[in-house]
């Protein structure tokens, strides 16, 4: 009788070696398990092999790739915040903060979030000072876009923009959806054009009336200087006007002026100044004018990609 040598015991039971010519317990056990311990060293070296690979791609790629905040297009996961600051024609103002989320689904498809919480100032509107100021969520989808293009057109992007009215005054007036179509097109090295059209519907606060369907035309025009890491300017006026509803014949424009940059190559600034012109929706009520017109506005956000 013997104990095994090589495993000690298995279960508690003695071995007695086998007949001449047979392997004993022992024997059979170290010869299988040598074989066994070298693939699974061998699979574990492939493994380790492949992963470092990968890893070293992934780092190559991420190297590589850079931010560009100034494109519309780009489909990014990034989020951010920001004070925005607005100016009313009857001399009062509110101060806001608003978080913005943009999440990348796929490399053709993302969905943005915003929301706003702000503090008015002044009395001579009757109304909350303090409460929400928006609330917006929106896909977006990339069609085939040629991003090497530096003269001529490029591709084609569409989206579904929905933006809820806010709880204090002046930003308690219309919910909007808009629906449409964004060619983009390079002018040269440093100047991009984009040409968003909207097909836009509008509602009364908690969509108690339908006030009509308008158009919207929105061309933007981007400069990409070399005067500091990711500097862009953006020049974006917006058009819409209605031709159906209670605002049938109206027009309600804006234009917006940008400038941003990078802080690190991950984390951008940006800083918009906003004039409105003729019919402000997001104050603007079914029935009698809420005495409250959003002149100008400015707006100081940071952002940070993943």
């Amino acid at each position: 009788m013997h104990r095994c040598l090589f495993c000690r015991q298995v279960n508690g039971v003695l071995y007695q070696p086998g007949p001449k010519g047979e392997k004993t317990h022992c024997e059979r056990l170290r010869l299988n398990y040598r074989p066994l311990e070298r693939r699974k060293n061998i699979m574990k070296n492939i493994l380790v092999t492949a992963i470092s690979i990968l890893l070293s791609l992934c780092g190559a790629v991420f190297a590589e790739e850079s931010i560009d905040a100034s494109d519309p297009t780009r489909v990014y996961t990034y989020g951010g915040g920001g004070i925005k600051y607005t100016d009313y024609t009857n001399s009062e103002e509110m101060w806001e903060g608003r978080l913005i989320g943009n999440i990348g689904l796929s490399e053709s498809d993302m969905v943005l979030f915003e929301i706003g919480y702000g503090s008015h100032s002044g009395d001579r509107v009757p109304g909350s000072n303090n409460g929400i100021t928006n609330g917006r969520a929106r896909w977006f989808h990339l069609f085939k876009m040629d991003y090497s293009t530096t003269s001529g057109y490029r591709g084609l992007a569409t989206q579904v923009d929905m933006q809820i009215a806010g709880g204090l005054k002046g930003t308690n007036g219309q919910n909007t959806l808009s629906i449409g179509a964004l060619p983009a097109f390079g002018l040269n090295e440093k100047w991009s054009f984009y040409l968003p059209v909207n097909v836009v519907n509008t509602w009364d606060k908690n969509f108690d009336n339908y006030n009509g369907l308008g158009f919207s035309v929105a061309p933007l025009l981007v400069f990409t200087p070399d005067w500091w890491e990711g500097a862009y300017l953006q020049l974006w006026p917006n058009y819409l006007r209605f031709i159906s509803g209670e605002l049938s014949g109206e027009g309600a424009g804006n234009i917006d002026l940008s400038v941003g940059g990078g802080i690190t190559s991950t984390v951008f600034w940006a800083l918009t100044y906003q004039k409105n012109l003729n019919k402000d929706l997001r104050s603007l009520r079914r029935g009698h004018d809420s005495g409250l017109t959003n002149d100008q506005n400015i707006f100081l956000n940071i952002t940070t990609y993943f």
